[in-house]
């Protein structure tokens, strides 16, 4: 009776294969879109051409279907309880998918057909496991997403974080006491009777300083890291939006650094001999993004799992000992 709940199920390793032919036909082996090309190629081909453009923003993407891997394996546990339960609806996700997939194909259209891999997943997922499978590996699902190159996104994102970041940086260097002059998305120092604007020092916020470069890769580690450090969905999504003002951080950091090391030692020790030509210093600096943005994660983690009192330093108990003279 204990299986009376149980679908008639075909084995789950059979029915995994299937779909995975289904989707490396679609994804790999049939030629969907043009782009600003000529002929049509593949999903696979238009993803890899995406992971080159605009400075390789996206090519983080590579790692994420072994990463959703490496993450099902090892929290394999958290699915064992779960009984598998084909739905039916699984179906109609599956069909909005296909039915995705054929309009973005007439369109010409490749992130139709991104998002229609997305969809497809989902019902597959659904279809062959059940909706309980699927709502304990939601967040993989989300952070499968990251898999397909949204190039599409950097423009609008990339114009208001330079912006934000022109911003603070001028903030911070008036605050400190230093007269600048801005210029667009170029910061200088002001000129003085003796020097001319920018000899003392010159930012210019780029692209890649205005956070853009590490926000997708750190919504990447947000979720890597949420899927394993914290349990309810609520937190993982907190956890998840805070890329954002986490990458303007570590970015901004990284602007006092370059800044800080221009004076010190001159723009081309400090930024380089351009912007495709960044020195050793300027590359350093970029690491530390990452660094800082890692670790206000990691507090934040912290106080998403034991609350804010866990940041209270904790006093040191003092034993008075006394003695009878």
């Amino acid at each position: 009776m204990k299986d009376q709940h149980k679908d008639n199920l075909l084995p789950a390793g059979m029915m995994v294969a299937a779909a995975a032919a289904v989707l490396a036909f679609l994804f790999l082996g049939f030629e969907y879109a043009t782009g600003y090309g000529f002929e049509r190629a593949t999903v696979w081909q238009r993803m890899r051409i995406g992971y080159r453009l605009d400075n390789a923003e996206w090519s983080f993407g590579y790692f994420v279907p072994p990463a959703v891997l490496v993450l099902l394996w090892v929290t394999r546990k958290r699915f064992a309880d779960a009984v598998r339960r084909s739905r039916w609806i699984g179906l109609p996700v599956l069909l909005a998918g296909f039915g995705l997939y054929f309009i973005g194909y007439k369109a010409n259209q490749v992130y139709v057909g991104y998002a229609a891999g997305q969809l497809l997943v989902a019902g597959m997922v659904m279809w062959i496991f059940g909706v309980e499978h699927f709502r304990r590996g939601f967040w993989l699902w989300v952070l499968f997403g990251l898999t397909w190159p949204w190039i599409f996104l950097i423009e609008p994102v990339s114009v208001p974080l330079r912006m934000v970041m022109t911003q603070l940086t001028a903030g911070f260097l008036e605050l400190i006491g230093e007269d600048i002059v801005r210029r667009g998305t170029t910061i200088v120092s002001a000129p003085t009777p003796e020097l001319e604007a920018g000899a003392r020092f010159s930012l210019k916020v780029s692209a890649a300083c205005s956070g853009l470069r590490s926000l997708f890769a750190l919504c990447m580690v947000s979720l890597l890291y949420g899927y394993l450090s914290l349990e309810k969905g609520w937190q993982r999504f907190v956890l998840m939006l805070s890329a954002f003002p986490f990458a303007i951080l570590g970015n901004f950091v990284r602007m006092v650094l370059l800044y800080v090391g221009t004076l010190a030692a001159g723009s081309e020790f400090a930024i380089g001999r351009g912007e495709h030509d960044p020195s050793p210093y300027h590359i350093g600096a970029g690491i530390v993004v990452f660094v800082v943005a890692l670790g206000a994660m990691m507090v934040l983690v912290r106080v998403l799992r034991h609350g804010i009192g866990t940041l209270k330093p904790r006093g040191v108990a003092v034993r008075r000992v006394e003695t009878n003279v």
